[in-house]
């Protein structure tokens, strides 16, 4: 871990009252269990990105329509 990133939360937390140094412990206890429960499961990631990986994504299609949009605008305006 970075040494200066560690000393910085040290000064900070020696300015807190005993409230907000609880605040902060259970802050700290539930990231760190959120990192060891949501790791997710490389088999089920290798079996969606097989079976939809030829699909486009929301934000692919968004894109293309919009392109799709932006073209037949530019020919009205051309054809002006």
């Amino acid at each position: 871990m970075d040494t200066q990133i560690q000393q910085k939360i040290i000064e900070s937390l020696q300015n807190l009252d005993s409230f907000r140094l609880s605040e902060v412990l259970d802050f700290v206890e539930f990231i760190d269990h959120k990192g060891q429960t949501m790791s997710p499961d490389p088999n089920a990631i290798d079996a969606l990105c097989g079976k939809y990986r030829d699909r486009l994504s929301s934000s692919q299609k968004f894109a293309q329509r919009k392109q799709e949009e932006i073209r037949i605008e530019e020919e009205k305006w051309q054809t002006k």
